[in-house]
């Protein structure tokens, strides 16, 4: 068994986020590649908000992204957080900063794990349990 710890952000990760009043988010999968301090990637959210693209930043422990929806209309949704010092998962908050009338902020707190690892078990159950009620 190996000690090595792996702390680049490059790779597949399961997550779930939630809403500042305790209500549910949505479980997704999101892909990072990285080169030198920088990210890019997909998350698949599995709710209508559907496909997004993401760029940003990551120097460990840190991680900054931008996650810009497919889907014209969707507001960008500013994400922070922190790798942890095993490099299995991350953790942090994110926020939507809107200019249109009639909308709301919102925030919320998020969480994912290398695809893979036993922590993220449970979030790939929860994702296919709610693709099958959806009929995907």
């Amino acid at each position: 068994m190996s000690d090595q710890v792996n702390h680049s952000i490059a790779g597949s990760w399961l997550g779930k986020y939630g809403y500042q009043d305790d209500s549910d988010g949505s479980t997704f999968e999101a892909v990072f590649l990285e080169s030198r301090g920088y990210i890019e990637g997909s998350i698949l959210d599995d709710c209508s908000l559907g496909e997004a693209f993401v760029t940003g930043t990551f120097v460990y422990p840190n991680i900054s992204f931008t996650k810009k929806y497919r889907k014209p209309g969707l507001e960008p949704v500013e994400y922070r957080g922190q790798m942890s010092a095993d490099g299995q998962s991350l953790l942090g908050i994110w926020s939507i900063k809107t200019q249109r009338e009639g909308f709301f902020d919102n925030r919320g707190t998020w969480t994912a794990f290398r695809d893979g690892t036993e922590n993220a078990f449970p979030i790939k159950t929860l994702r296919k349990e709610l693709l099958a009620q959806s009929g995907a």
